[in-house]
């Protein structure tokens, strides 16, 4: 098959062939009308366009590679896993349709190993749920200019973007769903409704998410955090709780199938709430998922980069109404 170039473009839209390269190239110094762009875009992914990254490195100064850095360990249960799957398969898709190549390289959560880093010349990275206190050791290989984005991390550094979900936005809708007959909902919950989550390698958010459900009016006895499917067994044998609101619906599938609860609510994070099969699950969505955010954060990023003048770094994902 013969490989589409931009002036087989140029020819289906009728704009001429450097119309084409500044849009495709994401050239922000021409007046182009958003129309023609998104009608160039379009034939584009029609005659299944490739773009040629070493051209564009050499007219931009730019590798067209992004990186996408995992932290975890061989004992990641499965619904972490899961997780980051999500995160990684929406981010490669949204890098790939806008003409990025993708480097996905996973990092020993305790001690990462960052050589091909450095062998590599990245225009952005995403790092995902990164331990806080080897975030330096990582950040340290990557340049001023180079936007990097933390995904489910939480650090003190305004240099560093970082996007995770509105949690205690997610649990006081989740606490609504779970006693909808009663409208002092948070008072009858707090001594029947127990909370079960996925753990973090990123300490602070962590800290963050459980800080969050303490100022809703439920202590720490109420939270069990879940590393291990054996753990569930104690919560199963206690009886105590009635009601449940889980975070992960991975989590919350294999909840569902031990029955445990009269009431289940679950805080879809994978982006995966079909997994969900009982009808009297509750479920909670967000707004958009972090891939998305993410990657429109780098975009602008790597269109207006200024990490001086950032007046917000922290960008807390809401929940679908």
């Amino acid at each position: 098959m013969k490989k589409t170039t931009m002036k087989d473009i140029a020819e289906k839209a009728n704009v001429s062939i450097a119309t084409v390269s500044y849009v495709l190239n994401r050239v922000n110094n021409q007046t182009i009308p958003e129309a023609t762009r998104k009608h160039i875009l379009q034939i584009a992914k029609e005659l299944h366009y490739i773009p040629n990254l070493t051209a564009r490195s050499l007219a931009k100064k730019k590798t067209g590679l992004i990186g996408i850095l995992l932290n975890k360990s061989s004992h990641t249960p499965y619904w972490k896993r899961q997780g980051y799957l999500a995160v990684v398969e929406s981010l490669e898709k949204l890098l790939t349709a806008a003409g990025y190549h993708t480097l996905l390289l996973s990092l020993n959560a305790e001690k990462p190993s960052l050589d091909i880093i450095v062998e590599r010349k990245l225009d952005a990275a995403f790092l995902i749920d990164v331990r806080d206190e080897t975030f330096y050791s990582i950040s340290v290989n990557f340049t001023i200019g180079v936007p990097l984005i933390l995904i489910d991390s939480k650090i003190k550094d305004k240099m560093f973007k970082q996007i995770f979900y509105n949690y205690q936005e997610a649990v006081q809708a989740a606490l609504t769903k779970a006693d909808d007959t009663n409208s002092d909902a948070q008072k009858t919950s707090s001594e029947e409704v127990c909370f079960i989550m996925e753990n973090f390698n990123n300490q602070p958010l962590l800290a963050h998410i459980l800080q969050g459900i303490h100022d809703l009016g439920f202590s720490r006895d109420h939270i069990f955090i879940i590393d291990d499917l054996h753990q569930l067994d104690s919560i199963s044998q206690s009886g105590s709780y009635k009601k449940a609101i889980v975070i992960n619906e991975f989590l919350g599938n294999h909840i569902e199938k031990m029955n445990m609860f009269d009431k289940l609510t679950v805080i879809c994070t994978c982006n995966c709430p079909e997994i969900l099969v009982n009808k009297n699950t509750q479920v909670i969505t967000f707004e958009e998922d972090k891939s998305t955010s993410a990657f429109r954060i780098m975009e602008n990023l790597l269109n207006h980069i200024d990490y001086f003048k950032q007046s917000n770094n922290i960008y807390s994902i809401g929940v679908k109404r």
